[in-house]
């Protein structure tokens, strides 16, 4: 029987790599791969916006964004990426921020005021360092790559700047490269995904010893917030109804094998993998119950930031899947 082709922008990393090389694959639909990077945000914009692939990974307040814009997407409770944004979080040394608490009153440059590793970053200076993410000068990069055309809400109550392009993303699959304006002294800091920018002689880390500070982030009740999900065209789901089970039933038993592969390695998503291991968030599982909290925590921190206008319940996001 010939299988229905379904285009699919997913990253050629962790789990997804297993769908790419047909390690695994789904019974009654080829999956079709555009050429979307290792790290797949060169696809972010086009998946929020023009929807060209049935199914892309999506960073997740992107997805929630674009829902409440009334973009015509869903999703599967499937989770590639996870990060802790806290690493991500780079500073000038001659702005004197020596905690949190001193970016008060900072210009911090952000790749998007809704883009996720910001949206996480202050939603935990918030609530768990104490800082008053509305006295801090959130500067955007005006060549945004990834919410361009939503036109999603910047609430009042937050000072927003652009300057030209700072992000130093050139490729597809890239991370950060120096960011020139934080070693010019045009910015005071900097958040960005994974472990943020290369660090030069002018800049150093806002978490200068970050697994004691992690330790306790996670003995306080914190979470490893999600980084992206799997999203899914409504239209592909409506005349393919079928599809959405057997992808995520696809990626769990990918993940299965992603966990028992990085088991022995020494860094998983960017994190020692002992530590991990120490703190039971490795292996993870996908399902919509056993990622409830993180799930909760960013529908709050986009709604308390004033990035989307409609308080989710997480059964809202999904597909329903078994």
């Amino acid at each position: 029987m010939t299988k229905e082709k379904i285009t699919a922008a997913l990253g050629h990393r962790y789990d997804t790599l297993y769908l790419h090389n047909e390690a695994i694959v789904l019974p009654d639909y080829a999956l079709e791969f555009p050429d979307v990077g290792e790290h797949p945000w060169v696809g972010f914009n086009r998946m929020v916006t023009s929807l060209p692939w049935d199914i892309g990974e999506q960073a997740f307040s992107h997805y929630l964004i674009a829902k409440d814009q009334g973009v015509p997407l869903t999703a599967i409770p499937a989770f590639p990426s996870r990060f802790f944004p806290q690493l991500g979080a780079v500073v000038s040394k001659q702005a004197n921020i020596q905690a949190p608490k001193d970016l008060e009153g900072k210009r911090v440059g952000v790749m998007g005021f809704g883009y996720t590793p910001a949206v996480w970053l202050k939603h935990l200076l918030k609530n768990y360092h104490g800082v008053d993410i509305e006295k801090i000068i959130w500067v955007e990069d005006d060549n945004d790559l990834f919410l361009k055309g939503l036109n999603y809400p910047k609430d009042s109550r937050f000072t927003i700047e652009k300057i030209s392009k700072f992000t130093g993303l050139e490729t597809a699959g890239s991370n950060p490269q120096t960011v020139d304006a934080l070693d010019e002294g045009v910015l005071d800091a900097f958040f960005a995904p994974a472990a943020g920018p290369p660090l030069t002689d002018k800049t150093e880390r806002l978490f200068r010893d970050p697994y004691p500070m992690l330790q306790k982030w996670l003995d306080d009740g914190g979470i490893m917030p999600i980084n992206t999900l799997v999203t899914i065209r409504k239209e592909t789901v409506k005349k393919y109804p079928g599809l959405p089970q057997q992808l995520f039933n696809a990626l769990k038993i990918a993940r299965q094998r992603y966990h028992q592969e990085d088991a022995l390695k020494d860094i998983h998503l960017g994190i020692e993998t002992e530590f991990l291991f120490k703190n039971k968030l490795f292996p993870d599982q996908y399902g919509l119950e056993a990622n409830l909290q993180p799930i909760e925590e960013m529908i709050k921190a986009c709604y308390d930031q004033g990035v989307i206008k409609t308080k989710y319940s997480p059964e809202d996001l999904f597909v329903p899947v078994s």
